[in-house]
Protein backbone atom coordinates (compact mmCIF):
# COMPACT_ATOMS: atom_id res chain seq x y z
CA UNK A 1 0.00 0.00 0.00
CA UNK A 2 3.01 2.24 0.62
CA UNK A 3 4.01 1.82 -2.43
CA UNK A 4 0.92 2.46 -4.14
CA UNK A 5 1.06 5.69 -2.33
CA UNK A 6 4.24 6.56 -3.92
CA UNK A 7 3.28 5.53 -6.90
CA UNK A 8 0.21 7.88 -6.89
CA UNK A 9 1.96 11.07 -5.74
CA UNK A 10 4.94 10.73 -8.86
CA UNK A 11 1.82 9.82 -11.26
CA UNK A 12 0.33 13.57 -9.55
CA UNK A 13 3.75 15.27 -9.60
CA UNK A 14 4.79 13.93 -13.33
CA UNK A 15 1.58 16.22 -14.73
CA UNK A 16 2.88 19.43 -12.57
CA UNK A 17 4.30 22.60 -13.25
CA UNK A 18 7.67 22.10 -11.54
CA UNK A 19 8.30 17.83 -13.34
CA UNK A 20 6.92 20.58 -17.02
CA UNK A 21 9.60 23.05 -16.30
CA UNK A 22 12.49 20.50 -16.00
CA UNK A 23 11.41 18.53 -18.63
CA UNK A 24 11.31 21.29 -20.84
CA UNK A 25 14.75 22.62 -19.39
CA UNK A 26 16.16 19.40 -20.52
CA UNK A 27 14.81 19.85 -24.09
CA UNK A 28 16.51 23.24 -24.42
CA UNK A 29 19.99 22.02 -23.58
CA UNK A 30 19.47 18.68 -26.33
CA UNK A 31 18.23 20.91 -28.94
CA UNK A 32 21.29 23.52 -28.64
CA UNK A 33 23.66 20.17 -28.98
CA UNK A 34 21.72 19.94 -32.19
CA UNK A 35 22.72 21.05 -36.05
CA UNK A 36 21.20 24.25 -37.14
CA UNK A 37 18.66 22.67 -39.70
CA UNK A 38 17.53 20.48 -36.81
CA UNK A 39 16.90 23.34 -34.45
CA UNK A 40 14.68 24.94 -36.70
CA UNK A 41 12.65 21.97 -37.26
CA UNK A 42 12.26 21.94 -33.83
CA UNK A 43 11.04 25.26 -33.00
CA UNK A 44 8.51 24.68 -35.93
CA UNK A 45 7.36 22.17 -33.98
CA UNK A 46 7.30 23.19 -30.91
CA UNK A 47 5.39 26.15 -32.07
CA UNK A 48 2.63 24.26 -33.47
CA UNK A 49 2.33 22.13 -29.93
CA UNK A 50 2.25 25.62 -28.77
CA UNK A 51 -1.07 26.71 -30.60
CA UNK A 52 -2.51 23.01 -30.29
CA UNK A 53 -1.89 23.18 -26.29
CA UNK A 54 -4.07 27.19 -26.31
CA UNK A 55 -6.54 25.79 -28.09
CA UNK A 56 -10.19 26.46 -27.10
CA UNK A 57 -10.95 22.52 -25.82
CA UNK A 58 -7.35 22.18 -24.42
CA UNK A 59 -7.70 24.93 -22.46
CA UNK A 60 -11.08 23.43 -21.11
CA UNK A 61 -9.79 20.40 -20.25
CA UNK A 62 -6.69 21.69 -18.63
CA UNK A 63 -8.68 23.95 -16.98
CA UNK A 64 -10.51 21.03 -15.14
CA UNK A 65 -7.13 18.69 -14.90
CA UNK A 66 -5.57 21.56 -12.97
CA UNK A 67 -9.11 21.98 -10.27
CA UNK A 68 -8.81 18.29 -9.99
CA UNK A 69 -4.92 17.83 -9.06
CA UNK A 70 -3.54 17.16 -12.22
CA UNK A 71 -5.41 13.47 -12.31
CA UNK A 72 -4.96 13.37 -16.10
CA UNK A 73 -8.74 14.19 -17.65
CA UNK A 74 -10.02 15.07 -14.31
CA UNK A 75 -13.02 13.85 -13.29
CA UNK A 76 -12.83 10.84 -16.70
CA UNK A 77 -10.21 9.76 -15.31
CA UNK A 78 -11.42 9.63 -11.41
CA UNK A 79 -14.06 7.78 -13.14
CA UNK A 80 -12.49 5.16 -14.72
CA UNK A 81 -9.81 4.85 -12.14
CA UNK A 82 -12.52 4.52 -9.04
CA UNK A 83 -13.97 1.65 -10.91
CA UNK A 84 -10.57 0.10 -11.57
CA UNK A 85 -9.49 0.87 -8.31
CA UNK A 86 -12.50 -1.24 -6.51
CA UNK A 87 -11.80 -3.99 -9.23
CA UNK A 88 -8.01 -4.08 -8.11
CA UNK A 89 -9.31 -3.96 -4.52
CA UNK A 90 -11.35 -7.51 -4.48
CA UNK A 91 -8.63 -9.13 -6.29
CA UNK A 92 -6.58 -8.52 -3.04
CA UNK A 93 -4.17 -6.00 -5.32
CA UNK A 94 -3.46 -3.86 -2.98
CA UNK A 95 -0.72 -1.74 -4.39
CA UNK A 96 -2.44 -1.47 -7.58
CA UNK A 97 -5.56 -0.48 -5.98
CA UNK A 98 -3.73 2.39 -3.20
CA UNK A 99 -2.47 4.02 -6.63
CA UNK A 100 -5.58 4.36 -8.34
CA UNK A 101 -8.07 4.79 -4.90
CA UNK A 102 -5.29 7.73 -4.30
CA UNK A 103 -6.70 10.66 -6.66
CA UNK A 104 -10.50 9.71 -5.42
CA UNK A 105 -9.58 9.84 -1.87
CA UNK A 106 -7.92 13.22 -2.56
CA UNK A 107 -10.71 14.63 -4.52
CA UNK A 108 -12.84 13.59 -2.05
CA UNK A 109 -11.20 14.26 1.20
CA UNK A 110 -10.62 18.23 0.18
CA UNK A 111 -13.31 18.84 -2.33
CA UNK A 112 -16.36 17.70 -1.05
CA UNK A 113 -19.02 19.57 0.67
CA UNK A 114 -15.65 22.19 0.64
CA UNK A 115 -15.68 25.64 -1.64
CA UNK A 116 -13.79 23.88 -4.41
CA UNK A 117 -16.41 21.94 -5.39
CA UNK A 118 -18.79 24.78 -5.17
CA UNK A 119 -16.64 27.32 -7.17
CA UNK A 120 -16.07 24.73 -9.63
CA UNK A 121 -20.02 24.31 -10.15
CA UNK A 122 -20.33 28.05 -10.36
CA UNK A 123 -17.85 28.51 -13.03
CA UNK A 124 -18.48 25.18 -14.65
CA UNK A 125 -21.93 24.44 -13.98
CA UNK A 126 -22.43 21.08 -11.68
CA UNK A 127 -25.67 20.23 -13.41
CA UNK A 128 -23.14 19.95 -16.55
CA UNK A 129 -20.47 17.83 -15.18
CA UNK A 130 -23.30 15.64 -13.26
CA UNK A 131 -24.49 15.25 -17.18
CA UNK A 132 -20.63 14.31 -18.06
CA UNK A 133 -20.43 11.66 -15.35
CA UNK A 134 -23.29 10.00 -16.12
CA UNK A 135 -22.59 9.73 -19.81
CA UNK A 136 -19.57 8.55 -19.21
CA UNK A 137 -21.31 5.56 -17.21
CA UNK A 138 -23.43 5.20 -19.65
CA UNK A 139 -20.24 4.74 -22.03
CA UNK A 140 -19.05 2.18 -19.65
CA UNK A 141 -21.99 0.17 -20.03
CA UNK A 142 -21.93 0.17 -23.66
CA UNK A 143 -18.13 -0.54 -23.90
CA UNK A 144 -19.03 -3.70 -22.04
CA UNK A 145 -21.60 -4.57 -23.77
CA UNK A 146 -19.30 -4.32 -27.01
CA UNK A 147 -16.29 -5.22 -25.82
CA UNK A 148 -16.84 -7.71 -23.07
CA UNK A 149 -15.43 -7.69 -19.61
CA UNK A 150 -11.60 -8.67 -20.88
CA UNK A 151 -11.98 -5.72 -23.95
CA UNK A 152 -12.79 -3.10 -21.30
CA UNK A 153 -10.09 -4.15 -19.30
CA UNK A 154 -8.03 -3.33 -21.72
CA UNK A 155 -9.47 -0.30 -23.39
CA UNK A 156 -9.47 1.18 -19.28
CA UNK A 157 -5.83 0.50 -19.26
CA UNK A 158 -4.93 1.99 -22.55
CA UNK A 159 -7.20 5.58 -21.49
CA UNK A 160 -5.02 5.61 -18.25
CA UNK A 161 -1.86 4.93 -19.93
CA UNK A 162 -1.69 7.52 -22.49
CA UNK A 163 -3.59 11.20 -21.65
CA UNK A 164 -4.61 11.87 -25.45
CA UNK A 165 -5.89 8.03 -25.50
CA UNK A 166 -8.57 9.63 -22.45
CA UNK A 167 -9.14 12.82 -24.61
CA UNK A 168 -9.71 10.86 -27.89
CA UNK A 169 -12.15 8.71 -26.34
CA UNK A 170 -14.08 11.63 -24.25
CA UNK A 171 -14.43 13.15 -27.55
CA UNK A 172 -15.56 10.57 -30.02
CA UNK A 173 -17.93 8.76 -27.19
CA UNK A 174 -18.35 4.95 -27.92
CA UNK A 175 -17.04 4.66 -31.59
CA UNK A 176 -13.82 6.44 -31.11
CA UNK A 177 -13.64 3.38 -27.82
CA UNK A 178 -14.17 0.86 -30.52
CA UNK A 179 -11.94 2.68 -32.60
CA UNK A 180 -8.56 2.58 -29.80
CA UNK A 181 -9.42 -0.81 -29.24
CA UNK A 182 -8.76 -1.92 -32.83
CA UNK A 183 -6.18 0.19 -32.93
CA UNK A 184 -4.63 -1.61 -29.49
CA UNK A 185 -3.88 1.55 -27.41
CA UNK A 186 -2.80 3.52 -31.08
CA UNK A 187 -4.39 6.93 -30.71
CA UNK A 188 -3.14 8.03 -34.33
CA UNK A 189 -3.79 4.79 -36.10
CA UNK A 190 -7.29 4.80 -34.27
CA UNK A 191 -8.03 8.40 -35.53
CA UNK A 192 -7.56 7.36 -38.92
CA UNK A 193 -9.26 4.56 -38.69
CA UNK A 194 -12.20 6.57 -37.05
CA UNK A 195 -12.15 9.30 -40.09
CA UNK A 196 -11.93 6.63 -42.98
CA UNK A 197 -14.80 4.47 -41.26
CA UNK A 198 -17.30 7.81 -42.70
CA UNK A 199 -17.44 7.71 -46.98
CA UNK A 200 -14.44 8.54 -48.08
CA UNK A 201 -14.26 10.74 -51.46
CA UNK A 202 -13.67 8.33 -54.44
CA UNK A 203 -10.25 7.35 -54.90
CA UNK A 204 -8.18 5.58 -57.87
CA UNK A 205 -7.05 2.87 -54.89
CA UNK A 206 -10.56 2.43 -53.62
CA UNK A 207 -12.38 -1.12 -54.61
CA UNK A 208 -15.57 -0.82 -55.99
CA UNK A 209 -18.62 -2.89 -55.74
CA UNK A 210 -19.03 -6.01 -53.04
CA UNK A 211 -18.75 -4.14 -49.91
CA UNK A 212 -20.38 -0.77 -51.42
CA UNK A 213 -17.21 0.73 -51.67
CA UNK A 214 -16.00 0.75 -47.94
CA UNK A 215 -12.27 1.39 -47.31
CA UNK A 216 -10.63 -0.98 -44.93
CA UNK A 217 -10.61 0.51 -41.78
CA UNK A 218 -14.52 0.38 -42.39
CA UNK A 219 -14.53 -3.11 -42.58
CA UNK A 220 -12.43 -4.00 -39.64
CA UNK A 221 -14.60 -2.10 -37.43
CA UNK A 222 -17.82 -4.04 -38.73
CA UNK A 223 -15.93 -7.20 -38.46
CA UNK A 224 -14.97 -6.03 -34.83
CA UNK A 225 -18.44 -4.97 -33.93
CA UNK A 226 -20.06 -8.04 -35.43
CA UNK A 227 -17.76 -10.91 -35.36
CA UNK A 228 -19.56 -13.12 -38.19
CA UNK A 229 -17.76 -14.53 -41.00
CA UNK A 230 -19.63 -12.91 -43.74
CA UNK A 231 -17.80 -9.41 -42.12
CA UNK A 232 -14.85 -10.68 -42.98
CA UNK A 233 -16.35 -11.15 -46.96
CA UNK A 234 -15.40 -8.74 -49.84
CA UNK A 235 -15.77 -10.02 -52.82
CA UNK A 236 -14.21 -7.09 -54.66
CA UNK A 237 -11.10 -7.91 -53.10
CA UNK A 238 -11.53 -11.76 -53.97
CA UNK A 239 -12.30 -12.58 -50.02
CA UNK A 240 -14.71 -14.77 -51.12
CA UNK A 241 -16.58 -16.86 -48.32
CA UNK A 242 -14.89 -19.92 -49.60
CA UNK A 243 -11.06 -17.97 -49.44
CA UNK A 244 -11.96 -16.46 -45.62
CA UNK A 245 -12.94 -20.27 -44.53
CA UNK A 246 -9.53 -22.09 -46.52
CA UNK A 247 -7.42 -18.93 -44.51
CA UNK A 248 -9.08 -19.16 -41.55
CA UNK A 249 -8.79 -23.28 -41.42
CA UNK A 250 -4.79 -22.48 -42.20
CA UNK A 251 -5.12 -20.35 -39.18
CA UNK A 252 -7.02 -22.79 -36.90
CA UNK A 253 -4.05 -25.67 -37.63
CA UNK A 254 -1.41 -23.33 -36.22
CA UNK A 255 -3.13 -21.65 -33.26
CA UNK A 256 -2.07 -22.27 -29.76
CA UNK A 257 -3.90 -23.41 -26.44
CA UNK A 258 -5.40 -26.68 -24.93
CA UNK A 259 -7.82 -28.56 -27.54
CA UNK A 260 -10.48 -31.08 -26.82
CA UNK A 261 -10.12 -34.85 -27.14
CA UNK A 262 -9.72 -36.84 -30.29
CA UNK A 263 -11.91 -39.57 -29.28
CA UNK A 264 -15.74 -39.08 -31.28
CA UNK A 265 -17.42 -40.68 -28.15
CA UNK A 266 -15.76 -38.10 -25.79
CA UNK A 267 -16.99 -35.55 -28.12
CA UNK A 268 -20.19 -36.96 -28.87
CA UNK A 269 -20.83 -36.47 -24.85
CA UNK A 270 -19.60 -33.07 -24.98
CA UNK A 271 -21.42 -31.38 -27.58
CA UNK A 272 -22.31 -27.67 -27.41
CA UNK A 273 -25.84 -26.75 -27.47
CA UNK A 274 -26.44 -23.33 -30.11
CA UNK A 275 -29.54 -22.45 -27.30
CA UNK A 276 -27.10 -23.24 -24.44
CA UNK A 277 -23.82 -21.06 -24.63
CA UNK A 278 -21.23 -21.63 -21.53
CA UNK A 279 -20.93 -18.55 -19.44
CA UNK A 280 -19.34 -15.22 -20.69
CA UNK A 281 -20.62 -16.39 -24.50
CA UNK A 282 -24.46 -15.25 -24.32
CA UNK A 283 -25.19 -12.93 -26.89
CA UNK A 284 -21.33 -13.65 -28.76
CA UNK A 285 -22.27 -14.10 -32.76
CA UNK A 286 -19.01 -16.39 -32.61
CA UNK A 287 -20.82 -19.19 -30.59
CA UNK A 288 -22.85 -20.07 -33.43
CA UNK A 289 -19.94 -19.97 -35.60
CA UNK A 290 -17.81 -22.54 -32.80
CA UNK A 291 -21.01 -24.76 -32.47
CA UNK A 292 -20.34 -24.95 -36.62
CA UNK A 293 -16.43 -25.68 -36.09
CA UNK A 294 -17.02 -28.30 -33.26
CA UNK A 295 -19.35 -30.17 -35.66
CA UNK A 296 -17.27 -30.25 -38.62
CA UNK A 297 -14.10 -31.22 -36.94
CA UNK A 298 -16.44 -33.99 -35.01
CA UNK A 299 -17.54 -35.35 -38.95
CA UNK A 300 -13.48 -35.17 -39.82
CA UNK A 301 -12.15 -37.44 -37.17
CA UNK A 302 -15.52 -39.87 -37.97
CA UNK A 303 -14.42 -39.69 -41.66
CA UNK A 304 -10.94 -40.93 -39.79
CA UNK A 305 -9.14 -38.18 -40.60
CA UNK A 306 -5.70 -36.74 -39.81
CA UNK A 307 -6.84 -33.76 -37.78
CA UNK A 308 -6.03 -32.32 -34.43
CA UNK A 309 -8.88 -32.38 -31.80
CA UNK A 310 -11.14 -29.14 -32.01
CA UNK A 311 -9.95 -25.91 -29.63
CA UNK A 312 -12.26 -25.19 -26.60
CA UNK A 313 -13.98 -22.31 -26.84
CA UNK A 314 -11.76 -19.48 -25.00
CA UNK A 315 -9.47 -20.54 -27.60
CA UNK A 316 -11.46 -20.57 -30.48
CA UNK A 317 -13.16 -17.09 -29.62
CA UNK A 318 -8.88 -15.84 -29.10
CA UNK A 319 -7.40 -17.48 -32.42
CA UNK A 320 -10.75 -16.03 -34.70
CA UNK A 321 -10.74 -12.58 -33.17
CA UNK A 322 -7.17 -12.76 -33.81
CA UNK A 323 -7.70 -14.06 -37.57
CA UNK A 324 -10.29 -10.82 -37.59
CA UNK A 325 -7.46 -8.40 -36.56
CA UNK A 326 -4.89 -9.73 -39.13
CA UNK A 327 -7.49 -9.41 -42.03
CA UNK A 328 -8.54 -5.96 -41.15
CA UNK A 329 -4.42 -4.96 -40.86
CA UNK A 330 -3.77 -6.83 -44.00
CA UNK A 331 -6.48 -4.83 -46.04
CA UNK A 332 -5.60 -1.68 -44.20
CA UNK A 333 -2.01 -2.33 -45.90
CA UNK A 334 -3.49 -3.05 -49.18
CA UNK A 335 -5.26 0.42 -49.22
CA UNK A 336 -1.91 1.89 -48.61
CA UNK A 337 -0.07 -0.06 -51.31
CA UNK A 338 -3.01 1.41 -53.75
CA UNK A 339 -2.51 4.73 -52.44
CA UNK A 340 1.41 4.49 -52.86
CA UNK A 341 1.14 2.88 -56.54
CA UNK A 342 -1.17 6.16 -57.44
CA UNK A 343 1.60 8.70 -56.72
CA UNK A 344 4.36 9.68 -59.05
CA UNK A 345 7.32 6.61 -58.99
CA UNK A 346 9.55 9.04 -57.24
CA UNK A 347 7.03 9.90 -54.34
CA UNK A 348 6.51 6.47 -53.51
CA UNK A 349 7.21 4.86 -50.15
CA UNK A 350 6.52 1.19 -50.64
CA UNK A 351 6.46 0.97 -54.94
CA UNK A 352 9.04 2.96 -55.67
CA UNK A 353 11.24 -0.11 -58.00
CA UNK A 354 8.00 -0.50 -60.20
CA UNK A 355 6.92 1.48 -63.24
CA UNK A 356 3.54 0.33 -62.87
CA UNK A 357 2.40 -2.63 -59.85
CA UNK A 358 -0.25 -4.55 -60.06
CA UNK A 359 -1.14 -5.56 -56.60
CA UNK A 360 -3.10 -9.08 -55.95
CA UNK A 361 -3.91 -10.71 -52.89
CA UNK A 362 -3.84 -14.26 -51.59
CA UNK A 363 -2.44 -15.20 -54.65
CA UNK A 364 -1.84 -19.48 -55.27
CA UNK A 365 2.03 -20.12 -55.54
CA UNK A 366 3.91 -23.39 -55.87
CA UNK A 367 7.01 -24.18 -54.56
CA UNK A 368 8.87 -27.89 -54.63
CA UNK A 369 9.22 -27.64 -51.05
CA UNK A 370 6.18 -26.05 -49.54
CA UNK A 371 3.95 -27.00 -52.53
CA UNK A 372 0.24 -24.52 -52.91
CA UNK A 373 0.46 -21.40 -50.41
CA UNK A 374 -1.38 -18.15 -50.94
CA UNK A 375 0.89 -15.02 -50.52
CA UNK A 376 -0.78 -12.32 -48.34
CA UNK A 377 0.18 -9.46 -51.18
CA UNK A 378 1.73 -10.31 -54.31
CA UNK A 379 2.79 -6.88 -56.31
CA UNK A 380 3.86 -7.77 -60.23
CA UNK A 381 5.18 -4.91 -63.03
CA UNK A 382 2.19 -4.63 -65.37
CA UNK A 383 5.14 -3.34 -68.23
CA UNK A 384 8.12 -5.13 -68.44
CA UNK A 385 10.49 -4.22 -70.81
CA UNK A 386 10.93 -6.68 -73.67
CA UNK A 387 12.63 -10.24 -73.12
CA UNK A 388 12.94 -9.62 -69.25
CA UNK A 389 10.98 -11.40 -66.57
CA UNK A 390 8.42 -8.80 -64.30
CA UNK A 391 9.33 -7.36 -61.03
CA UNK A 392 7.64 -9.17 -58.71
CA UNK A 393 7.66 -8.85 -55.05
CA UNK A 394 5.64 -10.65 -52.31
CA UNK A 395 4.75 -9.66 -48.36
CA UNK A 396 3.69 -11.30 -45.69
CA UNK A 397 1.99 -9.61 -43.03
CA UNK A 398 1.80 -10.12 -39.39
CA UNK A 399 -0.91 -9.10 -36.84
CA UNK A 400 1.39 -10.72 -34.05
CA UNK A 401 1.94 -9.79 -30.30
CA UNK A 402 5.82 -9.16 -30.08
CA UNK A 403 5.27 -7.26 -26.31
CA UNK A 404 6.68 -8.68 -23.38
CA UNK A 405 8.92 -10.88 -25.17
CA UNK A 406 12.84 -11.14 -23.97
CA UNK A 407 15.66 -10.00 -26.65
CA UNK A 408 16.13 -13.62 -27.44
CA UNK A 409 12.61 -14.73 -27.70
CA UNK A 410 12.04 -11.70 -29.84
CA UNK A 411 14.98 -12.21 -32.23
CA UNK A 412 14.04 -16.32 -32.54
CA UNK A 413 10.33 -15.39 -33.29
CA UNK A 414 11.50 -12.81 -36.23
CA UNK A 415 14.05 -14.91 -37.40
CA UNK A 416 11.42 -18.20 -37.70
CA UNK A 417 8.66 -15.50 -39.53
CA UNK A 418 11.71 -14.82 -41.88
CA UNK A 419 12.43 -17.86 -42.38
CA UNK A 420 9.19 -19.07 -43.27
CA UNK A 421 8.60 -15.96 -45.83
CA UNK A 422 11.28 -16.80 -47.62
CA UNK A 423 10.36 -20.47 -48.00
CA UNK A 424 6.81 -19.63 -49.02
CA UNK A 425 6.95 -16.83 -50.81
CA UNK A 426 10.81 -15.90 -52.18
CA UNK A 427 13.49 -17.06 -54.34
CA UNK A 428 11.39 -18.54 -57.47
CA UNK A 429 7.60 -18.95 -57.66
CA UNK A 430 5.42 -20.70 -59.63
CA UNK A 431 2.41 -18.01 -60.03
CA UNK A 432 -0.76 -19.87 -60.31
CA UNK A 433 -3.34 -17.32 -60.69
CA UNK A 434 -4.48 -17.49 -64.19
CA UNK A 435 -4.97 -13.85 -64.68
CA UNK A 436 -1.08 -13.47 -64.04
CA UNK A 437 -0.51 -15.53 -67.15
CA UNK A 438 -0.15 -12.63 -69.68
CA UNK A 439 2.31 -10.85 -67.72
CA UNK A 440 4.79 -13.90 -67.04
CA UNK A 441 6.98 -14.40 -69.76
CA UNK A 442 8.73 -17.51 -70.29
CA UNK A 443 6.37 -19.78 -68.45
CA UNK A 444 4.82 -19.16 -65.12
CA UNK A 445 8.01 -19.59 -63.05
CA UNK A 446 9.69 -16.06 -62.02
CA UNK A 447 12.26 -15.22 -59.53
CA UNK A 448 10.96 -13.05 -56.53
CA UNK A 449 13.15 -9.63 -56.06
CA UNK A 450 12.34 -9.01 -52.35
CA UNK A 451 9.75 -10.39 -49.59
CA UNK A 452 8.61 -8.05 -47.08
CA UNK A 453 7.58 -9.18 -43.95
CA UNK A 454 5.66 -6.65 -42.35
CA UNK A 455 4.27 -6.40 -38.70
CA UNK A 456 1.76 -4.75 -36.94
CA UNK A 457 2.95 -1.28 -35.26
CA UNK A 458 0.21 -1.37 -32.31
CA UNK A 459 1.46 -5.09 -31.23
CA UNK A 460 5.15 -4.23 -30.72
CA UNK A 461 6.41 -3.33 -27.87
CA UNK A 462 7.86 0.87 -27.74
CA UNK A 463 9.88 0.34 -24.61
CA UNK A 464 11.94 -2.44 -26.33
CA UNK A 465 12.69 -0.50 -29.36
CA UNK A 466 16.48 -0.96 -29.78
CA UNK A 467 16.38 -5.14 -29.57
CA UNK A 468 13.53 -4.95 -31.74
CA UNK A 469 15.63 -3.28 -34.54
CA UNK A 470 18.21 -5.26 -33.22
CA UNK A 471 16.29 -8.87 -34.06
CA UNK A 472 15.47 -6.61 -37.67
CA UNK A 473 18.88 -6.55 -38.75
CA UNK A 474 20.19 -9.70 -37.45
CA UNK A 475 17.06 -11.51 -39.65
CA UNK A 476 17.76 -9.32 -42.84
CA UNK A 477 21.50 -10.11 -42.57
CA UNK A 478 21.39 -13.54 -42.11
CA UNK A 479 18.16 -14.09 -44.42
CA UNK A 480 19.04 -12.54 -47.48
CA UNK A 481 16.05 -11.35 -49.61
CA UNK A 482 13.68 -10.64 -46.84
CA UNK A 483 12.97 -7.35 -45.60
CA UNK A 484 11.63 -6.80 -41.98
CA UNK A 485 9.52 -3.76 -41.38
CA UNK A 486 6.25 -2.57 -39.03
CA UNK A 487 3.91 0.06 -39.93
Amino acid sequence: MLRGLGRAARDALATSQVSDGLRYTEMAERRGQLPAPYQDASHEVELELAWRHFAPSSVAVGSLDAATFGVPLGFFYLVVGTGEGLSSLTRGEYEQATRELAPAALVVGLYAGGRGVRALGEARGWGRLEVRLSLLRELGRQWEARLGVEGTRELLRDIRARREAAHFVAMGGADAALALREARGDVARAQVWLSQAKPPRPGPWESKGGTGGRSAPTRALAAERSGSMASLVDEAEGLTREVVEARLALVELDAEGPRLSRDVAVLERQRPSLEAPPSGAEGNPLWGEYVAYREKRLGELKQGKDVEGPLRWEGYERMRRGFARGLAFESLMVDRLRADAALPRGKRRFLGDFDRPRIERWVGVWKQNSNLRFADVLVIEESPSAGRSPRVETLSFKSRDLTGLSASSLRAQIMADAKEALGYYGETLDIRRPSLQSLLRGGSKVPVQRVRLIYEHSHLDPTNTAKLYRAMSEAQEQIPGVEVSFQ
